[in-house]
């Protein structure tokens, strides 16, 4: 299935493999520039992304995607479909009349995970000093000395 479009000059059209082609570096270069910090391949997109061409010659997006942790999903997911929409409308001319969009995980980056390390901390801090502090009780109660 393709899209195609006749004019003065002859026929336009875009195969299934172009348009999908086009989504994925779309989505690519949306992904790049709101989550940087995560490495996308071809392969994945390829198997993220899927192009249903729809009887009024309009054309559908499915997307299953991550988000960054820490960032209004549902603002990422409107962003995603809104840069979407405009990039494949622009290069083509094809209406884009939907793209969906399904979550299926969080990506939390290297910074956020020190962030919730450092938030651990003070707690196995405390835990440590506990510790000691009972090892200290029970040295004092025994006059100094530890027995076997």
């Amino acid at each position: 299935m393709a899209i195609n479009e006749n004019n003065q000059f002859g026929e336009l059209s875009f195969s299934d493999t172009a348009l999908k082609e086009l989504a994925m570096k779309s989505y690519q270069l949306f992904f790049k520039e709101n989550v940087p910090e995560y490495e996308l391949n071809d392969k994945d997109i390829a198997k993220m992304i899927k192009i249903i061409e729809n009887d009024d010659e309009t054309i559908s997006v499915y997307i299953k995607t991550k988000a960054k942790y820490g960032t209004s999903i549902i603002q990422f997911a409107k962003d995603l479909q809104e840069f979407l929409k405009s990039e494949v409308e622009k290069m083509t001319e094809v209406p884009v009349r939907n793209i969906d969009i399904v979550l299926d995980g969080l990506i939390v980056s290297q910074m956020e995970q020190n962030i919730e390390e450092l938030e651990r901390t003070p707690e196995i801090e405390k835990k440590n000093i506990e510790e000691k502090i009972e090892e200290e009780e029970f040295y004092d109660e025994n006059n100094g000395s530890v027995e076997n």
